[in-house]
């Protein structure tokens, strides 16, 4: 600032004594050859009118052709600083000169002509003066120089005076205001005072901007610090619960990427990925089903509806580890510094025990706890679900009735315990024959129901064939021995009743009595057969009772 201050003290001052220094050198260029020329018209002028002061004295003197006086006209004018030389002269030969030839002819010669003093038409003679130039030039250059120095003088003087004005009235007061702001601390309640003579002109105004700028200043420092130190506790606490926070927390961008992650998240991580930081690494890498996760995400960046998404997930795990599943929760984020950067806020939980729990106890209220087959009430539900895509697909379900045959027998003799081994050794093999959408159901006791989906239409012959077979083969693997863990054989067999929806039943309820009556007919013709529904063979239920 004092740099600036000089440097604005010498500019105004320099620039003053170029304007000045400009101004009087053209001005004493000009004025100096104006001077000069017109000294010499004055110094012309005096030459003139030396001739005609004595213009009436030179006629006489020629008309009387008085030498004597002649002379001294010659020589008075001759003695004059102006004049080089002169000479006065007649027609009848009458001459005097003041130089040694006749000045007829020269240059620069200023000739009078001389009339009859009696008659001032007839011309008797002529006067012929010669200047001194160079005197005239000489003294004509003297005056124009002492004209233009005191030119040149006055000039300075002016531009000493306006600088020295100039200087207290701005550049003075300048001075003392910045030097005075230069004192002026951030958050200091300090005022700079307003120069004398200037309370109403623009450096009081300047200095009153000045102090009203401060003061905002000063109050922009106190809100700015009162909210820094807001920030900083409220990052505290934030930093504190990003760190501490028992769930997982991380953003991703656009390409899915981390871009940050707390040690919660990397906890979690841990058990798909061994790695020492997850930054940069794609978040759907870790999950099973990534196509499915990749296509969500995407959806919710593009909708405007879904800004916060909750997931189950299972993770992909290391080899020999056991399974892990989170509970995902999808926000979208904004960045403010970046407008077109939308990110997504991951909050993560492991879930592992409570979808475990779930999983288990959904299977134990939907499976049979011996065998692990479906329930009867789960099987209901699941039949009910296999008619109805049977009926929206223009095709036929199968259901098949099974009862053991003689089990009664089994639990009498070799005990409950063997009874309870020869019914899981029924369903592991009524769940190798059928594939996995089949339906599999222990209906209660030793009865069992199978549904079986087939994409024969509903009244095509040609699947007769194929669930005979499949029949045949279940009857098969059905009819072979157990061997219990005392090393035991019991034989086995079983009934089975088939029926086919909608062919032989328009619900489940129905179907279900098509499928028990001809379990009855395959009993009642000796045990250990199957038998497809007929409508014109009705068995009676209690021929052939199910404890047997």
């Amino acid at each position: 600032m004092r740099r600036f201050r000089h440097q604005l003290y010498f500019k105004v001052a320099l620039a003053i004594a170029l304007s000045v220094a400009l101004v009087a050198a053209l001005s004493s260029y000009f004025f100096y050859f104006q001077e000069i020329e017109r000294n010499e018209l004055g110094l012309w002028e005096h030459v003139n009118q030396l001739s005609r002061t004595i213009e009436n004295t030179a006629s006489i003197a020629v008309y009387v052709q008085d030498a004597v006086l002649a002379r001294e006209i010659i020589d008075g004018l001759a003695i004059n600083d102006v004049v080089s030389e002169a000479e006065l002269i007649s027609d009848p030969g009458f001459s005097v000169y003041s130089g040694e030839v006749t000045l007829i002819g020269r240059e620069g010669v200023s000739t009078l002509i001389l009339y009859h003093p009696f008659s001032e038409s007839e011309v008797i003679g002529q006067l012929n003066i010669l200047p001194n130039e160079a005197f005239i030039h000489f003294n004509a250059k003297n005056s124009a120089v002492n004209q233009a120095q005191q030119l040149a003088l006055l000039t300075l003087v002016t531009a000493l005076l306006v600088s020295f004005i100039v200087h207290k009235a701005l550049t003075s007061p300048l001075n003392r205001i910045i030097n005075r702001f230069e004192e002026v601390k951030p958050g200091e309640d300090i005022k700079l005072t307003v120069p004398r003579f200037h309370q109403k002109d623009e450096i009081g105004s300047l200095v009153r901007g000045i102090n009203s700028l401060v003061s905002s200043l000063n109050q922009s420092i106190d809100s700015e610090r009162n909210l820094r130190e807001t920030t900083q506790v409220l990052e505290k606490k934030f930093r504190l619960i990003f760190e501490q926070a028992s769930a997982g927390i991380c953003l991703i961008d656009n390409d899915n990427l981390l871009v940050t992650a707390n040690p919660a998240f990397q906890r979690i991580i841990y058990k798909s990925h061994t790695i020492s930081d997850a930054i940069g690494l794609r978040l759907t890498d870790w999950f099973y089903n990534k196509l499915q996760l990749e296509s969500f995400l995407t959806d919710i960046r593009q909708s405007h509806n879904l800004d916060t998404v909750a997931l189950d997930l299972k993770m992909k795990t290391l080899a020999g580890s056991p399974d892990c599943w989170v509970h995902c929760l999808f926000s979208k984020v904004l960045d403010d510094d970046m407008q077109s950067c939308l990110m997504i806020e991951v909050l993560m939980y492991d879930v592992t025990e409570r979808t475990e729990r779930e999983i288990n106890t959904r299977f134990e209220a939907d499976h049979d706890g011996l065998t692990h087959l479906r329930n009867r009430r789960a099987g209901s539900r699941a039949l009910i679900e296999l008619f109805d895509r049977a009926e929206a697909n223009d095709k036929i379900a199968v259901l098949m009735n099974i009862d053991l045959d003689n089990f009664k027998i089994i639990n009498d003799t070799n005990g409950h315990e063997a009874g309870d081994m020869v019914l899981i050794e029924i369903g592991r093999r009524m769940m190798a024959v059928f594939r996995n959408d089949d339906l599999c159901i222990r209906w209660g006791g030793d009865e069992f129901v199978v549904g079986c989906y087939f994409d024969s239409s509903r009244f095509e012959e040609r699947s007769l064939p194929a669930i005979e077979k499949l029949a045949s083969e279940l009857r098969c693997v059905l009819n072979q021995d157990v061997k219990l863990s005392s090393g035991e054989d019991i034989k086995i067999g079983a009934s089975i009743g088939i029926a086919m929806y909608p062919q032989h039943g328009d619900n489940l309820q129905s179907v279900l009595k098509a499928a028990d009556n001809a379990m009855y007919v395959s009993k009642q013709k000796g045990r250990n057969q199957y038998s497809i529904f007929d409508s014109n063979i009705m068995s009676e239920p209690d021929s052939c009772p199910k404890s047997e």
